[in-house]
């Protein structure tokens, strides 16, 4: 990380287009990665640390499916 690699193989290996993917990161370099990768990135954390996400939640517990999309859906 910052190399997007990892995600830009996972989404190929998937068989997904850049705009169908939502990948999740609880570091800043690894939310640095997914946007080099194009794709939407969920911070999991401190949003001032992962503020390059385009949603952030400050922990797992946080996450809800319906809020993800509506802002996913956004962008």
């Amino acid at each position: 990380k910052p190399d997007p690699e990892i995600y830009e193989k996972a989404q190929e290996l998937l068989g997904f287009k850049t705009d169908e993917v939502i990948s999740f990161e609880d570091a800043a370099a690894g939310v640095q990665s997914i946007k080099a990768a194009g794709q939407f990135a969920v911070g999991i954390g401190d949003k001032n640390v992962l503020k390059g996400a385009d949603y952030v939640v400050p922990t797992t517990a946080d996450l809800k499916l319906s809020k993800i999309e509506k802002v996913f859906n956004e962008k």
